[in-house]
């Protein structure tokens, strides 16, 4: 491991952030603390796309198969067979983990170009609708409803708007750790150079099918891990949300926005996009439904003319100008 991911462990950042974390979410209206609990969804999953989408090169639209299934079959193993919900966390993961490994090894096995693997990542995640749509177990199109949530952790209940709020927290800020760790460890470095040119890659030796199972296992995991979490808070699992191809193309915005490949780069985009898109909808929904969607439209088009590298690398260039120093890698 670099002594880059060590630095970013000790950063006062991360103290600054436990600070607002301890003092602001009691302080704050439910309204703006849902949004808060969203907005932290929406940074864990925007950063485990970006193993894939953003440190591999490969815009995968299934992700909401893989939040879906975290989601709806967590929760459906919960009220049809009496599983823990901790238990069908795991389960689902690893199912998910296993659907992403197969997604890749077509992806290695049949060379696919870019648009042909987004192509191939939007059947699955399509396929994977179907599925729950029209099977009872998982719900069907009516989704399925959660006991209330009494704060027992064990039955992986959280207790309130408070206690999701400290779940989500650390569920982002291990997300985002993974993303360091990963752009910091030879994976990184090899993922990176398969992003940058397969061929060459190839060329050197790069065992190219075992680096993307490895991204995609780990993304596909991460993705349906914070799926269940986030079924919990919501106490319904409905799949035109949580299986849904829009979910997935507004944690690809958010990650264009912050800056594809870079640790936080995807955060910064949740972070700045989320809380805009919910105040717009709360406040203008009734009269321009839809309006958040065309907001996220112009700021993705303006990043991209202005820095298609993302917000972050000109956050860091004017920083590191406002300094003196050399902007970070991360």
């Amino acid at each position: 491991m670099r002594p880059e991911f060590y630095k970013t462990l000790l950063s006062p950042y991360w103290l600054i952030v436990l600070l607002m974390a301890v003092v602001l979410p009691p302080l704050m209206p439910s309204y703006y603390l849902h949004i808060l609990i969203l907005t932290l969804v929406y940074v864990s999953l925007a950063s485990a796309w970006n193993i894939v989408g953003g440190m591999a090169g490969q815009i995968s639209l299934a992700h909401s198969l893989f939040i879906g299934v975290g989601a709806m079959l967590s929760a459906a193993l919960l009220l049809k067979l009496g599983i823990n919900m901790w238990l069908g966390l795991l389960i689902s993961a690893v199912i998910s983990g296993v659907l992403g490994a197969i997604i890749a090894w077509i992806d290695f096995r049949f060379q696919l170009g870019h648009l042909s693997f987004v192509l191939i990542t939007l059947a699955f995640a399509e396929m994977g609708a179907v599925v729950v749509e029209g099977w009872d177990f998982l719900g069907g199109a009516s989704g399925l409803l959660l006991p209330r949530d009494t704060g027992n952790f064990l039955a992986f209940q959280f207790g309130g708007g408070i206690g999701a709020f400290w779940v989500m927290l650390v569920l982002a800020v291990v997300t985002i750790l993974v993303n360091v760790a990963v752009l910091n460890a030879p994976l990184g470095y090899y993922l990176r150079t398969i992003r940058d040119n397969e061929n060459a890659a190839r060329a050197i030796g790069v065992n190219i099918l075992r680096y993307k199972i490895a991204a995609m296992v780990i993304s596909a995991m991460l993705s349906s891990v914070i799926g269940t979490a986030y079924v919990r808070y919501l106490t319904f699992a409905d799949p035109y949300l949580l299986i849904s191809p829009v979910i997935v193309i507004e944690i690809v915005l958010f990650a264009t926005v912050g800056g594809l490949g870079r640790a936080f780069g995807p955060a910064l985009g949740a972070i700045l996009l989320v809380p805009l898109g919910e105040i717009l909808r709360g406040k203008l929904g009734g009269v321009l439904p839809g309006l958040h969607y065309f907001i996220y439209g112009v700021v993705v088009i303006a990043v991209i003319l202005i820095t298609p590298r993302g917000l972050l690398p000109l956050l860091e260039k004017g920083w590191a100008r406002l300094r003196g120093t050399a902007p970070a890698s991360n």
